[in-house]
């Protein structure tokens, strides 16, 4: 019979090893750490039992295999000590699938009940066997194939030994050939720490203390994650305000699929919800990342966009994802197929690198300082790439465990790139503000020279008649308006008054107000007839106005009294401050030769017209509420300013033009009798 040695530790303390012999194990661990017999291949079934995990089996010609740690040797992969290396590195560099350990011990007399912890880390998947008898497993075996997971702590409770107090364990293993061809180890297979036994409050402080280690190697990475998640969330914010520019939709990606990654690891080793497969392939986000970083740094020099650069890129990402299916989610199983998808997946990837750095390179010319700052992190970011390879390969590590802490290449990489890319995005945001203000200051002085220009063409020059008072009123909603009027007299006394209303504001509106205001002056030299006027206008907005139209009505008002006015879509004019009612036309600028009918009213001496623009009535405050017609009529008779003082208390939302023409109550007796009431100016 064969014996085993035991290997007891107190509070994680290794002691040597000693010949096989009846241990009591108290407040003692003991690592297991044989010489255990080991074969490939799968055990066959005698009467529906595994015959390798039955204690009469004789395991004689199997291998030895000695399970001690190097002192000091840490594990790649999680940062755990005492790492042993796999099968592969122990004579069996090609096995995949299958593979069986088996360990004898002797407890001694009187025990209490044992409990095992299996290793930290293991390739893959197995069933724990003791004297035969099924103990547990990690993963999932079934009668077609097996399911593996993220490897993680696991104890389980050992049965009682035998009568002579031996006990036979037996341990079936099962790794997937991925894991063989591109693992996280270049020596994979089997168990990479030796179990450990004892009583189960030991035991448990051994899990909690494993578990702990394996949470803390998470932390760098799952900061480093949420930090990515946050500045994603900004990136998209900054996407929404400038949609046409898909600078900060690239990298917004970007950020989004290098963060989702660690936090699928660490959901992935304490949950049983994605198998070994799945978790391999979400891994290659980071590849699908690249894509959005050459587009996000492309667009972000401002580079001419090249139909077959992109083409290209998006086909080398297609490429690496083809190339994952193959070797990452358990399509084949053939260990060639694998190892050449690795590799041209290594080559995509590579190729990736390069177009991303040549992005850098044709950047630099427009922004040397950006393009040197971002170099470090995306070299360190293309590194991170292939750290699989890099290990298995070249034995290169690219992490580091301080203090049991999991820092890597590639959150290094990020941090820095997320220094990098907040630097220049508040630089690029910095600029913009100073260009944006300069742009502001000068925009602000042409309209202001613009708003001064509009006053002077519009407010016409004091009128002095012996026949009229006339009062005007002019407030625009913004520095310039779209309200227009001319108030122009004759020198047989005689009056024209324009009024009317561009639609829209801004500049838009106050350049189509000097042309027609241009043409009001114009066509008034030649009469002041409202229709003609009316006419010119129409024409004059007819194929240069766009979408704009106006609104006008003109007043011809003789010193008997008599008022020729026409509408064109306008307010009417208020008579003593009630609306008269005029004939209503089409508002100017949307059908050619449109007919305007002209009214004709005899006013009284000391009657006040009002004339204004739909911004007095329009006028809104903040719950909504507008002036309306009632309050206009009520104050209509009261002096252009005073109306416009009330409507801008209760808030205005568009230009105000108001202008009042009052007929003296006394009229020059000789220029009523030398004035035919229905005649047209002599000019």
């Amino acid at each position: 019979m064969r014996h085993v040695r035991l290997l007891l530790i107190l509070v994680g303390l290794v002691c040597p090893l000693m010949p096989a012999q009846t241990i009591q194990l108290g407040n003692s661990l003991a690592v297991l750490s044989g010489p255990w017999k080991f074969t490939p291949g799968d055990s066959p079934l005698v009467n529906g039992q595994l015959a390798w995990a039955q204690p009469t089996f004789d395991d004689a010609a199997w291998t030895s295999m000695d399970l001690r740690a190097v002192p000091g040797e840490i594990d790649a992969a999680y940062g755990s000590p005492g790492y042993i290396t796999g099968w592969s590195a122990r004579g069996f560099p090609n096995l995949a699938g299958y593979a069986w350990y088996r360990l004898r011990i002797h407890v001694a007399p009187n025990s209490p009940q044992l409990w095992i912890k299996m290793p930290d880390h293991t390739d893959d998947s197995y069933q724990l066997f003791a004297n035969g008898q099924y103990v547990g497993e990690f993963g999932h075996f079934t009668a077609t194939g097996v399911d593996n997971y993220r490897s993680r702590v696991r104890t389980f409770p050992l049965p009682a030994p035998d009568a002579q107090g031996d006990m036979e364990l037996a341990v079936r293993f099962y790794m997937e050939p991925f894991v063989l061809a591109g693992g996280t180890t270049g020596d994979s297979g089997g168990m990479h720490q030796a179990p450990v036994v004892g009583l189960s409050d030991q035991i448990e402080a051994l899990r909690t203390q494993a578990v702990t280690g394996r949470i803390m190697s998470l932390m760098v990475s799952l900061f480093v994650s949420f930090m990515l998640l946050i500045a994603a969330v900004g990136a998209f914010w900054i996407w929404l305000l400038d949609r046409p520019h898909t600078t900060y939709l690239w990298l917004t990606l970007g950020l989004a699929l290098s963060a989702v990654s660690a936090p699928l690891l660490a959901y992935a080793l304490f949950s049983y919800t994605f198998t070994q497969d799945v978790l391999n392939a979400t891994k290659n986000l980071s590849d699908v990342a690249l894509l959005c970083w050459i587009m996000f740094w492309s667009r972000w020099f401002y580079l001419p966009k090249q139909r077959w650069l992109y083409t290209l890129t998006i086909a080398l990402t297609v490429l690496v994802l083809f190339a994952m299916v193959f070797s990452v989610a358990g399509v084949t199983t053939n260990q060639t197929v694998i190892v050449n998808a690795m590799r041209v997946r290594a080559a995509a990837n590579l190729a990736l690198g390069v177009m991303l750095l040549v992005a850098l390179w044709q950047g630099a010319r427009r922004d040397r300082a950006a393009a040197l700052t971002a170099l470090v992190p995306i070299l360190l970011l293309l590194i991170s790439l292939f750290s699989i390879e890099l290990l298995n390969w070249f034995h290169i590590r690219t992490s580091a465990f301080p203090f049991g802490v999991q820092v890597s290449v590639q959150d290094v990489a990020f941090v820095l790139l997320l220094l990098v890319i907040g630097a220049l995005v508040a630089r690029r945001f910095v600029n913009s503000q100073v260009a944006q203000r300069l742009e502001r200051q000068s925009i602000d002085q042409d309209l202001e020279q613009a708003s001064e220009l509009q006053q002077r063409v519009l407010i016409p020059e004091p009128i002095t008649s012996a026949l009229f008072t006339v009062e005007n009123a002019y407030y625009p909603a913004r520095t310039v308006g779209g309200d227009f009027f001319q108030v122009i007299a004759h020198p047989d006394g005689s009056l024209l008054v324009v009024v009317g209303d561009v639609s829209g504001k801004g500049m838009a509106a106050a350049m189509l107000v000097a042309v027609l205001v241009g043409a009001v002056r114009t066509r008034a030299d030649e009469t002041f007839d409202p229709a003609a006027i009316l006419h010119t206008l129409n024409g004059r907005l007819l194929g240069r106005a766009g979408d704009h139209f106006a609104t006008c009505v003109v007043a011809h008002i003789r010193p008997g009294g008599i008022m020729r006015v026409a509408n064109a879509g306008h307010l009417p004019p208020y008579r003593n401050g009630v609306a008269m009612e005029l004939p209503g036309s089409l508002p100017l600028g949307i059908i050619p030769e449109t007919h305007y009918d002209v009214f004709t009213v005899q006013l009284a001496a000391a009657d006040q017209l009002t004339f204004l623009t739909d911004g007095v009535p329009e006028a809104r405050n903040a719950t909504g509420e507008l002036l309306g017609f009632e309050r206009l009529a009520a104050m209509a008779s009261q002096t252009p300013e005073s109306i416009a003082a009330a409507a801008m208390a209760h808030g205005q939302d568009d230009d105000m033009t108001i202008v009042s023409v009052r007929l003296r109550s006394e009229m020059p007796a000789y220029q009523q009798s030398r004035i035919d009431p229905l005649a047209a100016p002599s000019h």
